[in-house]
C-alpha cells in the first residue's frame, strides 16, 4: 500500500500551480485566436494525456455551439460545425453549464457517436468542461480518451475546470481583439471600395478590387459576381475566381434555379451551411461545402448577387453576411455606374445626358416618407430643365438612430451626379461605425479628398436623430442653415458646421446640438431662396419662412409639396433655373 504523505500532497500542489502559471503565461503570450487555438491544444492534450481535444464556441443567436478547434486530420473538415444545445456531451454540457465527465461512452446516453466520429476518432472517455468570462458561457473544451485506456479522475476534472477558466478569459480576449482588429479592418476596406467606386476606373478593374478586399475580411474559396439580365431572364456570371476550367456555363442559369436566385427573388441574403443538404445549390464545384449569397440592390430594384463558396462547412456568419452586404451595394453601385456611362456614351444629345443623369439623381433618392417610432421624415426633389447635384437621404446608424441629410454639389450634369452618388455611398458605408454627424461629415470630407476634381466640392447639412428622446447632433457644411420652427409660427436657424466638403484636409467643424420635441426641422438646397420671379427678385429666406409658417401643422410630405407650391407660384413664367430639394422632420410627443 502506497502511503501518501503531507510532503507528497504539498508537492503535487506546488506542480499543479506550476502548471497553471505557465499555462496562464502560454495563453496569454498571443491575441492571434489561430495560435491561441494551437497553443490550447498543446495545454490540454499535456495536461491530461488524452488522445483528441476539441474546443466550440456559441454563435451569435446563443443557439448553438460552433466548432473552432478540433485536433487530428478533420479539424478543417469540422471547423464551423453547429452543434445545437443539448446534443451530444458537448451540447448537454452548454445547456446544463457543468461540467461532465463520461469514462464509459457505451453506457451513457448524453454521447451521441456520430457527433463524436466526426472528429476521426471513437470516443471511449470524455471530459468536457463549460468556459465562462465574466458569468456567461462562451463555449465548452472537451478532451478524448485518455491514453492507455486510463479514466479522467477528480483531479484531472478539478484541474480541467481551474484550466478553463484561464483559457475562457484567453479565448474571450483574443475574440475581442479580433473583432476590434476586423472593425478597423472592414472600416478602411469599405472606405476603400467607395473610393474605388467614386475613382476613374473601370468596371472589371472595382469588382477586381472590391473582390480582393472582401477576401481579406472573409475568406473564401470561390466567388462570383451576377448579374441579372431581366430581359432574357437569366443569371450571368460578370467576374467569378476559383472555379474550374470550363464552368462558365454553369455560372450562366436561368433566373429560377440556385442560391443565388432565390437570394435574388427575396431581396436578403441567405446564408447556407452545407450545401449537400440544400436542392437550390448548382454544382459549380465539388468541393463547395458552404455557400452565401447577397443581393445587389438599386433603390429596391435587383440588379445581381454577390456570391461566395467554401471547402469549409458552415464558413460564414450573420456579420460575413452584413460585410458581404455592404460590399455588394459598392459593387451594385459601380455597376450601376458602368451602366449610365455606357448609355451616355450611347447618346449624343444633350437632352438624353440629361435624362441619364436624372435617373443617377433618382437612384440615391429616397422615394418615399419614412416612420421610425415618433419620428416622421420625408422628402421631395423637384428638377429644373437642367439637372444638378441635388440630394436628399435618411437611413439608419447604429443603436436605432436615423441620420438625414440635404446636400448639393458644384456643378451639373452627370459628372455632379455622380458625385453625389459617391457621396451618397460614403454616408451609406460610414452609418454603421458612427454615432453623430460630425462623424459622418469628416468621414464625408476625407473620401471626397480621395475621388474629386480639386475644383469639385459638396455643401452639406447632415444630422443624425434619436427617435426616442429626439436628441439630434448636426453639422452644418456650408450649407443653408435648416429651420427650427416651433408650432406658433417662432423658429431659429441651425448655422453650426464649417466650411464645404472636399476642398481641404482637416477642416474645423462644430456639432450642433439640440432636441427635437413639437417642432419642425426643415432642410433644403439654394434651388428654392435663390428662385426668381420674371422682375429677378429672389424669392428668399424670409418668403420661405413665411411659406413654412403658413403650413407648418402639416405631414412632412404633404408641407414638402406646399413649400414647393409657394416658390413655384413666385417664379410662374419665368421657369426654374435651379433644382430644389426639401427634407421635413417631425416627432410626434
Amino acid at each position: 500500500m502506497i502511503r501518501v504523505t503531507t510532503a507528497d500532497i504539498l508537492r503535487e500542489k506546488i506542480k499543479k500551480l506550476e502548471f497553471l502559471a505557465t499555462a496562464g503565461r502560454m495563453l496569454n503570450a498571443t491575441l492571434d485566436l489561430e495560435q491561441l487555438l494551437l497553443t490550447i491544444m498543446k495545454i490540454v492534450k499535456n495536461a491530461l494525456d488524452v488522445q483528441a481535444v476539441s474546443l466550440s464556441v456559441v454563435d451569435e443567436k446563443g443557439e448553438n455551439l460552433v466548432f473552432e478547434l478540433a485536433s487530428g486530420r478533420r479539424d478543417r473538415a469540422v471547423r464551423g460545425l453547429k452543434i445545437p444545445f443539448g446534443e451530444g456531451v458537448m451540447g448537454w454540457v452548454a445547456q446544463h453549464q457543468k461540467p461532465l465527465v463520461v469514462n464509459d461512452t457505451g453506457k451513457d446516453q448524453r454521447v451521441s457517436m456520430t457527433l463524436e466520429r466526426k472528429l476521426g476518432i471513437k470516443p471511449r472517455s470524455i471530459l468536457a468542461v463549460p468556459l465562462k468570462r465574466r458569468g456567461r458561457l462562451i463555449g465548452v473544451l472537451e478532451a478524448i480518451n485518455r491514453k492507455e485506456g486510463r479514466k479522467f479522475t477528480e483531479e484531472d476534472l478539478s484541474l480541467s475546470i481551474t484550466l478553463g477558466g484561464h483559457i475562457a478569459a484567453a479565448v474571450g480576449n483574443a475574440r475581442l481583439f479580433q473583432r476590434a482588429e476586423r472593425r478597423r479592418l472592414e472600416a478602411n476596406l469599405l472606405a476603400r471600395a467607395s473610393a474605388d467606386v467614386g475613382g476613374l476606373l473601370s468596371l472589371d478593374e472595382v469588382l477586381q478590387r472590391i473582390l480582393a478586399n472582401l477576401r481579406r475580411l472573409v475568406p473564401f474559396d470561390a466567388a462570383a459576381i451576377f448579374v441579372l439580365d431581366p430581359r432574357q431572364k437569366r443569371v450571368v456570371s460578370k467576374l467569378h475566381q476559383g472555379y474550374p476550367a470550363g464552368t462558365d456555363e454553369r455560372l450562366r442559369f436561368k433566373s429560377d434555379e440556385g442560391v443565388v436566385s432565390v437570394a435574388i427573388k427575396e431581396k436578403k441574403g441567405i446564408i447556407v451551411d452545407d450545401v449537400r443538404a440544400s436542392r437550390n445549390y448548382v454544382k459549380a464545384r465539388e468541393s463547395t461545402r458552404s455557400e452565401m449569397v447577397a443581393p445587389m440592390l438599386s433603390q429596391g430594384r435587383v440588379m445581381g448577387a454577390f456570391n461566395l463558396e467554401s471547402d469549409q462547412i458552415g464558413a460564414y456568419r450573420e456579420d460575413d453576411l452584413q460585410l458581404l452586404e455592404a460590399f455588394a451595394s459598392h459593387a451594385s453601385v459601380a455597376i450601376e455606374r458602368a451602366n449610365l456611362y455606357e448609355e451616355q456614351r450611347e447618346k449624343q444629345e444633350i437632352q438624353e445626358e440629361l435624362r441619364v443623369a436624372r435617373t443617377v439623381q433618382d437612384f440615391f433618392s429616397p422615394k418615399r416618407s419614412r416612420a421610425v417610432g415618433p419620428l416622421r421624415i420625408a422628402g421631395a426633389n423637384y428638377p429644373s430643365l437642367e439637372v444638378s447635384g441635388d440630394y436628399y437621404d435618411f437611413f439608419p446608424v447604429r443603436d436605432g438612430r436615423v441620420a438625414f441629410a440635404v446636400a448639393d454639389v458644384a456643378g451639373k450634369g452627370v459628372p455632379a451626379a455622380l458625385i453625389m452618388s459617391g457621396f451618397r455611398a460614403t454616408l451609406h458605408t460610414a452609418a454603421p461605425y458612427v454615432a453623430t454627424a460630425r462623424q459622418l461629415a469628416l468621414r464625408a470630407n476625407e473620401i471626397l479628398l480621395e475621388t474629386v476634381r480639386p475644383q469639385d466640392f459638396v455643401t452639406a447639412f447632415i444630422a443624425v436623430v434619436d427617435p426616442v428622446s429626439g436628441e439630434v447632433t448636426y453639422c452644418n457644411a456650408g450649407h443653408n442653415a435648416a429651420i427650427l420652427m416651433k408650432p406658433d409660427g417662432s423658429y431659429r436657424t441651425l448655422e453650426s458646421g464649417g466650411p464645404v466638403l472636399g476642398l481641404a484636409a482637416g477642416i474645423p467643424l462644430v456639432e450642433g446640438r439640440f432636441v427635437l420635441r413639437d417642432e419642425t426641422l426643415l432642410l433644403f438646397t439654394d434651388g428654392a431662396t435663390e428662385a426668381r420671379n420674371e422682375s429677378g427678385e429672389y424669392y428668399g429666406d424670409a418668403r420661405l419662412v413665411a411659406a413654412l409658417r403658413r403650413s407648418v401643422n402639416f405631414p412632412p410630405s404633404p408641407l414638402c409639396h406646399a413649400l414647393y407650391g409657394d416658390v413655384k407660384a413666385f417664379f410662374g413664367e419665368a421657369g426654374q433655373a435651379d433644382d430644389i430639394t426639401f427634407l421635413v422632420l417631425k416627432r410626434r410627443k
